[in-house]
Formats: structure tokens, C-alpha cells, sequence
């Protein structure tokens, strides 16, 4: 019988995202195989929410979604900008990775970070009081559920 805490191989998941007026996509998430129905997320997306990189799931093919069986001790932040000079962006990129974190995805006008928990809110909300406070937009991608209330899972 094989280690279930090691994944054997990369699997880029369709996790379904919705939109604010309906829409529906599916982002592809980068995630390790440890069993049949089982994965270890190994980049914190960029639109799927409840999730970050180091957790593992249990995905359900037909719905394209995903239920965390075990929390990685990472926080996932997505942060949009538009008409942010790059050096700006570059800049906050590399404060971030000073302060332990790391950039797990980029697009256009998107951020994907990933932090250890331990690090803590404090530090990671003070990071993102850098940016300008006109163009930007960011969230936790796995801190509240749908109703905007704290998960908890750090405590």
C-alpha cells in the first residue's frame, strides 16, 4: 500500500468558479494525485475560493468541486489590480516573498499569493496597505466561507 501523503503525480483539476452576474468557468487548479478522489493542492488559485496551496481535498468530478479534508496552514490571497505600474506590482511581489510568502500565479491584473499562516493577519493586511488604495482589490482566497464569516481553520 503506497504513502497517501505523498503525491505520485501533477493533475490540473477543473474546479468550477462563478461569477458575480452568473457566469460559470472552470479554472484549472494545479494539485498532486494521493488517491483515486483525493489531491494535495500544490498552487493556491486564483477564483476558487476555499482553498489554498499545501491542503488536501476530496474533488467531486461531477459538480468540479472540492471539500478540504486537511488544511496545508496556508492563506491564500488573490489581489486584482488595474493601472498599477509593474515596478509597483514587482516591488510588492518581492516584499512579499521577504515576509515569507510566495507567488503562486499572475496574470494581467491578478496575484495569486500564498502565505504560511503563521506568519498572521497583521503582517500579511500590512503588506497589502503597500499598494495604492485606487486600482487595487484583494481578498482571502480561503478565510471566510460564503456568508463572509471567518472559517477559523488557523486557530
Amino acid at each position: 500500500m503506497g504513502d497517501s501523503t505523498r503525491t505520485s503525480e501533477f493533475i490540473g483539476l477543473p474546479l468550477q468558479v462563478e461569477s458575480q452576474d452568473g457566469a460559470t468557468a472552470d479554472e484549472v487548479v494545479a494539485t498532486g494525485r494521493l488517491t483515486d478522489t483525493r489531491y494535495r493542492v500544490l498552487l493556491s488559485p486564483g477564483f476558487y475560493r476555499g482553498i489554498a496551496a499545501g491542503d488536501e481535498i476530496e474533488y467531486d468530478k461531477i459538480s468540479k468541486s472540492a471539500r478540504v479534508v486537511t488544511r496545508g496552514g496556508n492563506i491564500a490571497i488573490q489581489l486584482f489590480h488595474e493601472g498599477i505600474p509593474g515596478e509597483v506590482i514587482n516591488s510588492f511581489k518581492a516584499m512579499s516573498v521577504r515576509i515569507g510568502g510566495r507567488v503562486d500565479g499572475e496574470l494581467d491584473s491578478l496575484v495569486v499569493l500564498t502565505f504560511p499562516a503563521k506568519i498572521g493577519f497583521p503582517a500579511i493586511e500590512s503588506l497589502m496597505a503597500t499598494l495604492p488604495e485606487r486600482g487595487v482589490e484583494w481578498e482571502y482566497g480561503n478565510v471566510y466561507d460564503q456568508d463572509g464569516e471567518p472559517i477559523g481553520w488557523w486557530e
